[in-house]
């Protein structure tokens, strides 16, 4: 094997310092240079994103309604940035952290997602949320103490090109999804009962308390996306359409001739939920986690699907116990949708 392939990862050991006094503000034209650099120190040139290595595509998102990068900086350098991407008025995701190697262990991440979060705030946002990446837990540490509620374990979700410096991945990696809400409105939601316990779980744990009462119909349709530079893609459901077996088929046959993960996104104010998550389950789709305010500011239970075996499983890093529950209970329901 080489010796650069590594399947077992465990976390580097980053030893803590005394907090740097650097500046945390938003970015400002000129930023872009130093960024560059940062993703260059901690990813080489494996970072997906490769129009994250163009200075100027930082530079533009000064002015932007979508993007809102922000930085750490000290003694007239950026050695620290920390990415909140809109999706839509409801939510917004929040990654792409880098920092200086040389600045590391310095409390920079922690001073950066606190103003981050003032951000998503100011900005009205219902709910952002992160998807650490499993090669360590340090990304899981700072977003459970920052108050996000881990829902869902995506597995495959990083594809295995990406890198950190001179460390590759031998198998895809899978991201842990953590939310943190600002706004916990009581609702009215259909629980498939297959995933009831659990998905009530997050539910009582983000503080929203389900409500039994009537739910209004929802706009029947389903949509395919994709993302071939990752090799995933996803099924969004809202409701259950005319045909629906047909065109769910037709979609996922589409999905797998490039995605090596497919997921499936339901509505759950999908009237339909059992029978589409029964559907499913015989598909070998199975459980992943809840996603809060995801599309339109609705909620959403999300299924996985391994169009490959080259997904790790076995390695993945847990911070928290109910990562490791969590870690436990998906594998254990992928190998009950594979007897049915």
């Amino acid at each position: 094997m080489n010796q650069n392939i590594i399947t077992n990862i465990r976390s580097p050991i980053v030893y803590k310092q005394k907090e740097l006094n650097a500046v945390i503000r938003n970015i400002k034209t000129g930023d872009g240079k130093d960024i560059v650099e940062l993703f260059k120190e901690n990813y080489g040139d494996t970072y997906y994103k490769k129009n994250f290595y163009n200075p100027s595509v930082w530079d533009e998102m000064v002015k932007s309604n979508k993007y809102y990068p922000i930085v750490a900086e000290y003694e007239g350098r950026v050695i620290g940035q920390f990415l909140l991407t809109l999706n839509d008025e409801y939510n917004g995701e929040i990654g792409a952290v880098v920092v200086h190697p040389d600045f590391k262990g310095r409390g920079l991440m922690n001073k950066m997602f606190d103003y981050l979060i003032q951000k998503a705030k100011s900005l009205g946002l219902f709910a952002i949320y992160g998807e650490a990446i499993m090669f360590h837990p340090f990304s899981q540490k700072a977003n459970l103490k920052h108050g996000m509620i881990e829902t869902a374990l995506q597995l495959g979700e990083v594809a295995s090109f990406i890198a950190q410096k001179e460390i590759k991945f031998e198998k895809r990696t899978g991201t842990l999804v953590g939310y943190k809400l600002f706004k916990t409105t009581p609702k009215s939601l259909y629980i498939p009962k297959i995933y009831e316990k659990i998905i009530k779980n997050r539910y009582k744990k983000a503080g929203i308390k389900l409500k039994k009462t009537s739910i209004k119909p929802i706009r029947k349709k389903i949509k395919l996306w994709e993302n071939r530079l990752l090799k995933i893609a996803g099924i969004i459901i809202d409701g259950k359409i005319k045909n629906f077996e047909n065109r769910f088929n037709l979609l996922f046959s589409r999905a797998k001739v490039s995605a090596e993960m497919i997921y499936a996104d339901i509505n759950l104010q999908t009237k339909e939920v059992d029978e589409i998550v029964k559907f499913l389950n015989k598909k070998r789709f199975f459980y992943s986690g809840v996603l809060f305010y995801r599309y339109g500011g609705k909620d959403y239970l999300r299924l996985q699907f391994e169009n490959t075996h080259n997904v790790e499983e076995k390695y993945n890093v847990c911070y928290s116990e109910y990562c490791k529950f969590l870690s436990k209970y998906v594998l254990r329901d992928k190998k009950r949708v594979s007897r049915l």
